[in-house]
């Protein structure tokens, strides 16, 4: 089992990565109105994760129950913001699909 300290830079280098992939990623939806919608918590989310992954640096760094704590609120905090976006894309996709097979009953096509 590897030391909690040497997996710690990795997770907060990796974190801090898919953060900014995402804070990009909210960027490029919200140049549409309706993208927007996305775009905004798509952002916040990879705030939130490089928030977390600084507050694990500092833990790492530090030993420092606070920083653990921050990082662990920021990081729970990201993961709710995916967790809403993933239900809310679900709900939509089955939306989608229910419609789309109206339409191909109806005679649509």
């Amino acid at each position: 089992m590897t030391p909690l300290s040497s997996n710690l830079p990795n997770l907060s280098k990796y974190m801090s990565f898919i953060g900014l992939l995402s804070m990009i990623g909210g960027v490029l939806y919200c140049l549409t109105i309706i993208g927007a919608i996305i775009g905004v918590p798509y952002f916040i989310m990879g705030k939130r994760l490089r928030e977390s992954a600084e507050a694990f640096a500092g833990y790492n760094a530090s030993n420092s129950a606070g920083d653990l704590e921050t990082a662990i609120e920021k990081q729970t905090r990201a993961f709710f913001i995916m967790y809403v976006l993933a239900i809310i894309g679900l709900v939509l996709l089955a939306i989608y699909l229910v419609v789309i097979i109206g339409i191909l009953l109806a005679g649509g096509f």
